[in-house]
């Protein structure tokens, strides 16, 4: 992982809401309509940082049927949250 990918790891879980999405993520996929009750934010709010998220190769999206998917995509977040939950 290069410097930029880095930064863009610390810069995912340094606002709260992308790291209260990435905990709820961690847990196994969801539908992206479950997130914000999860969270406690908007569903506009949740929908821009999950977009954020996936364009930083964090999350991964597939879709079934009307549903978008969620889950984590990325080793070194996965590493770094068992670190933290220690």
């Amino acid at each position: 992982m290069n410097e930029e990918e880095n930064l863009q790891l610390f810069k995912a879980l340094s606002e709260e809401t992308r790291y209260k999405i990435i905990k709820v993520l961690l847990e196994g996929e969801r539908c992206a309509c479950e997130i914000p009750d999860l969270i406690g934010k908007t569903q506009s709010n949740t929908s821009m940082h999950l977009a954020k998220l996936q364009d930083w190769g964090i999350l991964k999206v597939r879709k079934d049927g009307k549903m978008r998917l969620y889950s984590v995509d990325n080793e070194k977040i996965r590493q770094i949250m068992k670190i933290l939950e220690d």
